[in-house]
């Protein structure tokens, strides 16, 4: 959207009071991404919003919830940067009521520490996945280089991957820079894109459809029970990354670079339990980079 056509939609004398909130240019794109988004469902005005607006914009994401095209979380994120511009709007007398806070009280919160799984049993989940390359190319993508199942479902192929420089990136739809593969992952994605068929999707399912975090939840607890571990989901795979960026001393910058997150949202990633588990599986049989399935 161009500078003019956001001026349309919000106030850019108040934006720029309001921005001063923000310690991070990272969040202060998030919570401007997510309002555009609103007001471009609305074709108003933020601060012509009426409850009716807010009502069915609710709507619309709850049926991206329930189709698997958006996480629950991402939705409280949303409303939540959403509540936080009425309140403030509020305190400046542009807006008499703040119509996203009545939502907010029955979505799903972040847990104060995000979930993972430990590295021994991430190893075993690959050794499981081995056989399957696509499988195996999307947990590695969910943990090496943090992508969300969300994310990986709407992958094209490899024109949605650029060098830049040395480094290999991922361009996401949401995010505003592109997302850092790492070399063994890159490996990996390289020889499964060599083998699969041509299709409009990256990854999709033997009746040829795009893959969506629901098959890759089903994908999980497949592979979770052969490997005779939990069942954990896609987004732990996922949280795993960040805990091995923060044990192994990337900075909360980086890390919310990486994850494609706020910083102060990553703090969420910062587990000692984690670190300490991760050293001791250091010398153990566990692999810390991933290898191409049947490597020795």
């Amino acid at each position: 959207m161009s500078q003019n056509a956001e001026q349309d939609f919000v106030n850019t004398e108040l934006w720029n009071l309001f921005q001063r909130r923000f310690k991070s240019v990272v969040t202060e794109a998030s919570y401007r991404s997510d309002i555009m988004e609103f007001c471009r469902f609305t074709g108003k005005r933020f601060d012509e919003t009426e409850k009716e607006d807010v009502r069915q914009y609710y709507r619309s994401m709850e049926k991206k919830v329930s189709d698997g095209r958006l996480s629950p979380l991402t939705l409280t994120k949303k409303f939540r940067e959403m509540h936080s511009y009425a309140c403030f709007l509020m305190e400046e007398d542009m807006i008499a009521e703040d119509y996203f806070y009545p939502y907010l009280k029955n979505m799903k919160k972040e847990d104060r520490l995000a979930k993972s799984i430990p590295v021994e049993h991430m190893d075993a989940l690959l050794k499981a996945a081995s056989d399957d390359l696509m499988s195996y190319a999307v947990l590695t993508l969910m943990y090496r280089a943090g992508l969300s199942s969300t994310e990986i479902a709407v992958l094209r192929g490899p024109e949605d991957f650029v060098r830049q420089g040395t480094d290999i990136c991922a361009i996401l739809p949401g995010r505003e820079e592109p997302c850092q593969i790492p070399e063994d992952a890159w490996k990996i994605l390289e020889e499964y894109m060599r083998k699969r068929e041509e299709h409009p999707s990256l990854f999709y399912n033997r009746s040829g459809r795009r893959l969506n975090p629901m098959y890759i939840s089903r994908m999980m607890k497949k592979y979770c029970g052969q490997a005779g571990i939990p069942s954990y989901s896609a987004e732990a795979v996922r949280n795993s990354c960040a805990f091995n960026l923060f044990a192994y001393g990337a900075s909360s910058a980086q890390t919310a670079a990486q994850m494609g997150r706020t910083q102060q949202q990553i703090r969420r990633y910062r587990g000692a339990g984690y670190r300490d588990n991760l050293r001791k599986q250091a010398n153990a049989l566990v692999k810390m980079r991933i290898e191409k399935p049947g490597s020795s």
